[in-house]
């Protein structure tokens, strides 16, 4: 999968715990996370948007491997056409997802049902159609914008200098429109890498979802200061979150929430705590645990990396100077 522009691997985690930028990056990505699945859900299952991720990076996967497929088609009146797409079957979304056949299944013929994709009898296909529809297009707008100001964020963290590119080559000339659709495709890749990691410690999406935006709402009070803090947050800075508000961010049920909490407290992911619960943070700074985080560090470096490489900062930075 990769097209020339990935980063070097970010240096190891110093032995015993995290240490250079990992907790700025890593908090800020939580944010990033979470506002890219609740701007692709729509109303529709929180699983949904996992499904058309994996669907479309699958269909597209010929654009990692090709720099000028990624720019030609990067702004948002130029889709990629269908036949570049390769359609991807039910059973590989399923592996992907650690999710049951049955469930997938399922899920994508309602998917098929409502226009958000195509089955195909090679596989399931998002046509260019259901990629060019208002509904999408606002939503690969709000995707885009989210991760400029991610951009930004990590430039006003004093981090971006910690993500160094392998390749000394120039970057192309600079983008003449927003390259909204090549940006929704980068940040797809970012997703998926990240269901990998996500999946593999917790086993479900939901679980993970839910693990993710409970770290968030116990930090959405830290100030500026604290967020450059290289270390897990002690317990009183942090605000506990109850089920029911979990609940109501993810629009799940609230019984469904409890009973992913439960899993994620026997695996050591979080515990109960003023009335609410907290994400479990100790263990992710030590370095025989430190594999998730250390992983999005590398995946962040990725994306910082292509940004740069495809003329998207350069774009953005220009924006900015003629701004202000």
């Amino acid at each position: 999968m990769d097209d020339g522009q990935s980063p070097l691997a970010p240096a190891a985690p110093a032995a015993g715990r995290v240490s250079t930028v990992t907790w700025r990056i890593a908090r800020a990505s939580i944010g990033l996370i979470l506002d890219v699945i609740e701007i692709s859900r729509g109303p529709g299952h929180v699983v949904d948007p996992l499904i058309i991720s994996t669907v479309v990076e699958g269909n597209l996967a010929l654009f990692n491997r090709d720099p000028e497929l990624q720019r030609r088609y990067a702004a948002i009146d130029r889709p990629p056409p269908d036949e570049l797409r390769r359609p991807v079957s039910i059973s590989a979304v399923a592996a992907s997802l650690h999710l049951p056949y049955e469930t997938v299944r399922r899920r994508i013929n309602q998917l098929a049902g409502a226009g958000a994709l195509r089955l195909t009898p090679k596989g399931a296909v998002v046509p260019t159609a259901a990629l060019s529809t208002p509904e999408y297009l606002a939503g690969a707008v709000s995707r885009y914008e989210r991760v400029r100001q991610f951009y930004f964020e990590l430039k006003d963290l004093g981090v971006l200098e910690a993500l160094k590119l392998r390749n000394s080559e120039p970057a192309p000339p600079c983008l003449d429109k927003p390259p909204v659709r090549l940006v929704n495709r980068l940040i797809g890749e970012y997703m998926m890498r990240l269901y990998e990691v996500m999946l593999r410690r917790v086993g479900d999406p939901v679980s993970g979802l839910l693990a993710l935006e409970m770290g968030r709402a116990n930090a959405e009070r830290l100030d500026a200061t604290a967020r450059r803090t290289e270390a897990p947050m002690p317990d009183e800075v942090r605000s506990p979150v109850s089920t029911a508000s979990l609940a109501k961010r993810l629009r799940l049920p609230p019984e469904t929430v409890r009973r992913h909490l439960l899993r994620l407290q026997r695996l050591g992911f979080c515990r109960r705590a003023g009335g609410g619960w907290l994400a479990e943070l100790a263990h992710l700074d030590r370095s025989d645990e430190v594999a998730p985080i250390a992983r999005n560090l590398m995946n962040v470096a990725r994306l910082v990396s292509r940004l740069h490489g495809y003329g998207v900062a350069a774009f953005w930075e220009a924006e900015a100077r003629a701004a202000a």
